[in-house]
Formats: C-alpha cells, structure tokens, sequence
C-alpha cells in the first residue's frame, strides 16, 4: 500500500513538475492533485527541490527499465544499436522532453551537487550501456578500467548529439532512415576505436 502510494505521488508529482516547471509547481498544488497533505509529502521527500529529483529518477526508471530488459542477444555493436535507437526515439518524445527540461533545471541549479549523482538524464543513459560493455570486455578478458567513460561518450555520440541535432539545430530530420544511417555511421566510429565491441 505505501510503495503504491509512493508510486502515486511520484507520477502525479512528475507530472505537475513537466506541466508547470519546478517554480510554477508548488507543494500545496501537488498534494491536491495526488490526494494527499503537504505533511506527508515533506515527509516522505524532505522539500519541493528532493521530491522532484525522485519523481525524475521514478520517471527516468519507468522509461528506461522496458528498453534494457529486452535488449536482444548479440553482437555488443548490435546491442548498443538497439539501446541507441530506442533511446533516441523515446528522449525525442513529448514526455521524456519535458524531463530532460527538468534534469537541466536541476544541474543548473546544482541540486545534484551534493551527496549521490541522481540517476537522471545522461547518467542513467550510461547505466543502461555500461553492462553491454562490461561483458564485452569480460568476454575478451579486456580489464579495462575506463570503460564508465567509454559508456557516457557513447551515450552522447548516439543519443545526446543526435537529440541536439533534431531539436535544436535543426541539422538532422526525425526520420526512421536519417536516424538509423547516423546510428550506424557513429557505431562503426565507436568500433575502430574499440574493437572489442565488433565481435
């Protein structure tokens, strides 16, 4: 009953954060949406500035888990395509934009500066990756010790810059086929740099 309530009010909080940004949402207009009091949720979540960081781990988790559970067998460069792919379909989503706002709005206001990195944005992205690399490098008895930053510069190259490159700079259109040709391009890159990934 108390992890369901969690449940409740993470959604609705993340929910009323994406709507209304971190200083159009208040407390009091949280816990009317989710039927619960103030009381509980400074309880639960400390202040305003904890509770969005947990509903943006909740809604980042919530994205995130279904795409790394069904990770099909194969080739690392071919895991790491899938993951790619739909991870850059899902960041390009209504929703997930409206986190990513809110995952900037707390590292520009140094939320995350202190104690635990949330795993929000681009460190959960690399979460996701590390395991594929991990058993690669196991596989060829590769005892690499860089690979947590081989994770987050592959993280960007397949996703972040792509992102950019649709939403922002208007450079690249939101199309099956510019999208898979880039993945593609950029994975091959990935694989001369690290052959380990290839086989």
């Amino acid at each position: 009953m108390a992890a369901k309530l969690g449940t409740h009010i993470l959604e609705t909080a993340l929910e009323q954060f994406v709507r209304h940004g971190p200083d159009g949402a208040s407390m009091e207009s949280i816990a009317t949406a989710a039927d619960v009091s103030k009381r509980t949720l400074y309880a639960r979540f400390g202040s305003k500035n904890g509770l969005l960081v947990a509903a943006l781990e909740h809604g980042t988790a919530r994205h995130l888990k279904p795409i790394a559970s069904t990770t099909p067998a194969g080739a690392p460069c071919e895991q790491l395509l899938h993951l790619a792919s739909e991870m850059l379909d899902l960041s390009l989503t209504k929703e997930v934009i409206g986190i990513l706002a809110l995952v900037d709005w707390v590292a520009d206001h140094g939320l995350a500066a202190d104690g635990p990195r949330p795993l929000i944005g681009m460190a959960a992205g690399t979460e996701v990756i590390l395991p594929i690399l991990e058993d690669a490098a196991a596989e060829h008895g590769d005892l690499r010790e860089d690979l947590h930053f081989l994770a987050a510069f592959i993280f960007d190259a397949l996703v972040s810059i792509p992102r950019a490159r649709i939403l922002d700079r208007r450079e690249m259109p939101d199309t099956p086929e510019a999208k898979s040709d880039y993945l593609e391009r950029t994975i091959a890159l990935v694989i001369r740099a690290s052959p380990f990934l290839g086989d």
